[in-house]
């Protein structure tokens, strides 16, 4: 037996122990086998879509731009928003049930106003298909001068301006951690008024 790494074939003692490692283990039956489902990959949109948006924003009627706040407070974007009437108990589920949430959109490699007007049409588009919690993974800002993630900031700031947003929290390490945001939005009216 050989290792397939430079250091070349294994040695009588290495190859010992290796054997007496595999004899502890123990197979698992077809039935007690474990298979996870992949996770639906981020949307991304197309550069066209993008420049689509992009002028369906800017034209009359639209949602005002959104501001990108204070530039020199990018170190301190906020954990969690909550709106007027939103509970705390409303964001600590949200957070505990980080891995039902199926909706995801990833802005690494957009610029501010590609970000900027991805998100606010992902937020409308999911609101109208009446989905009320989403993941948007921004990065912690490792590939960014100074290693500050300006997305993480801008991306946190722009949802607390949306009427959309009810809330968002930081989710645990294992679901995205510091590098994403979990947003709770407003059902929508339409999807109400079917319901009565």
């Amino acid at each position: 037996m050989s290792r397939p790494d430079k250091h070349g074939p294994l040695s009588d003692e290495e190859l010992k122990l290796l054997t007496q490692a595999y004899r502890q283990v123990i197979p698992l039956k077809g039935h007690a086998r474990v298979t996870h489902q992949s996770q639906s990959s981020p949307w991304r949109p197309s550069q066209q879509a993008m420049e689509r948006r992009a002028r369906a924003v800017a034209e009359p009627g639209a949602n005002a731009k959104l501001s990108d706040g204070d530039p020199y407070k990018l170190d301190d974007a906020p954990e969690t928003y909550r709106a007027a009437g939103v509970s705390g108990e409303a964001l600590r589920r949200l957070r505990r049930e980080a891995d039902k949430v199926r909706e995801c959109l990833d802005l690494h490699g957009l610029t501010r106003d590609q970000a900027r007007v991805t998100l606010q049409h992902f937020v409308r588009a999911a609101t109208s298909r009446g989905v009320t919690r989403v993941r948007v993974i921004h990065g912690q800002g490792y590939g960014s001068q100074g290693g500050t993630s300006v997305l993480r900031y801008l991306a946190r700031h722009w949802l607390a301006q949306m009427p959309e947003v009810l809330g968002f929290v930081t989710p645990a390490p294992a679901q995205g951690g510091k590098g994403a945001v979990l947003a709770l939005l407003r059902a929508s009216q339409s999807r109400h008024e079917g319901l009565r």
